[in-house]
């Protein structure tokens, strides 16, 4: 008897735990086409001739940025719209702040306890740098910091 109670909960938890695995994985599915397809558009368009990275950027209106090199090998990135509508754009890494110095930015106007990502994206001013954190108590904080200058734009803080 004591092996089948065995055998029982030995088979539930692996079925659970491959059930969590499939939905993970069929839950990621849609962001990784949307990358994908944004990826093929920057290059197809001609703004990126090689691609490094791409990550969605949540804004005013959901973008996907797509990070390389542009067709004279320097660093670049197009922000592709996320559905049909809008124009993609395109800013040379060089003639703005840099992913650090945003960083910095936010380290001397507020108290950051764990830096969660840096990203690069495109907002109502124009690209922005999208930095999110934790603060002292644990609490979700956005700082959007201007890429052309490195002035603070907007916070939200305490999510």
């Amino acid at each position: 008897m004591k092996n089948w109670i065995r055998f029982i909960v030995i088979f539930l938890l692996s079925f659970a735990t491959l059930i969590g695995i499939i939905v993970f994985y069929q839950a990621g599915k849609p962001i990784a086409k949307a990358e994908e397809t944004a990826e093929a558009k920057a290059l197809s368009d001609g703004h990126l001739a090689e691609v490094s990275k791409s990550y969605l950027m949540n804004s005013d209106t959901p973008s996907i940025t797509v990070l390389g090199k542009d067709k004279d090998g320097r660093a670049a990135a197009a922000f592709v719209p996320d559905g049909e509508k809008g124009e993609v754009t395109k800013v040379l890494l060089k003639d703005g702040i840099s992913a650090k110095e945003a960083l910095n930015v936010v380290k001397e106007d507020m108290k950051v306890k764990k830096v969660l990502h840096v990203h690069l994206g495109q907002a109502e001013p124009g690209p922005v740098w999208e930095v999110a954190f934790t603060g002292p108590d644990d609490e979700l904080n956005y700082a959007y910091i201007l890429f052309k200058d490195g002035t603070l734009w907007k916070k939200i803080m305490n999510l």
